[in-house]
């Protein structure tokens, strides 16, 4: 046999043995950076009883607020595990730390139209069960599928113009957390190194947000209401993991 075909022999059965090596158990780093695209926020509920100012009292607040896309980006630790199902499924479990800050882009309150401002920053703190998909010891692009459920923390700072007023006189605005699951898939590129490299498509939806509609004009408060709703949206991003 030739000197060129021992070479190639020898370099396909390394590339082969790093592929291989990569799929073995073991743990991961990561981090990733994308886009998140929120979905608009319709938050629901009635004004509170004020002493002096019964006519007040259970009117609506129904306020509509549209986000702009922006950044989103997130660390995690992981561990691809033995586990092995159907010949075909191979777990992976992580702790992902991620966040998404978005600024509010325009909105409604009570379907009118008023000026809108104001922005909102989202935590999310994720046990992740991901499966790759690997059909050959030699596959070098592993298709994944997964999801994750947690806890989001939202601090949100919507402001917006209401009774006619042209500037802001009311926000929506506290600190909130809530059970927060998400529903992803994506597209693994091994190197043949410690390094690999994904991207990844993400569904994701906290539930149950309470924030405190204050009336911020003059300091009266007699159109306070608490309003809820459940946030949700999508994330587009690329990322890296290094096992160890």
């Amino acid at each position: 046999m030739s000197r060129f075909a021992l070479s190639a022999l020898a370099a396909a059965s390394l590339i082969g043995l790093s592929a291989y090596a990569e799929q073995e158990p073991g743990f991961y780093v990561a981090g990733f950076v994308g886009a998140g695209f929120p979905s608009d926020a319709n938050l629901r509920g009635t004004q509170d009883p004020v002493a002096g100012a019964p006519g007040t009292a259970g009117a609506p607040a129904s306020i509509n607020a549209d986000f702009d896309s922006d950044t989103t980006l997130g660390i995690a630790l992981g561990y691809k595990t033995p586990w092995e199902f159907f010949g075909l499924f191979h777990t992976r479990l992580e702790l992902e730390y991620s966040t998404l800050d978005v600024d509010v882009s325009g909105g409604s309150f009570n379907n009118g139209s008023q000026p809108f401002s104001g922005d909102a920053s989202i935590d999310f703190f994720l046990v992740n069960n991901y499966s790759d998909i690997i059909w050959d010891d030699d596959q070098t692009l592993v298709p994944y599928v997964g999801g994750g459920l947690g806890i989001a923390n939202v601090d949100a700072n919507i402001l917006y113009a209401g009774g006619g007023a042209t500037s802001p006189n009311f926000v929506a605005t506290d600190d909130d957390s809530g059970l927060a699951s998400t529903v992803a898939g994506g597209l693994t590129w091994l190197t043949g190194t410690p390094w690999e490299v994904y991207g990844e498509a993400r569904y994701y939806q906290i539930r149950d947000l309470d924030f405190d509609r204050r009336f911020i004009g003059g300091g009266q408060d007699l159109f306070n209401a608490r309003v809820d709703d459940d946030f949700d949206g999508t994330s587009l991003t690329i990322g890296a993991r290094y096992k160890f």
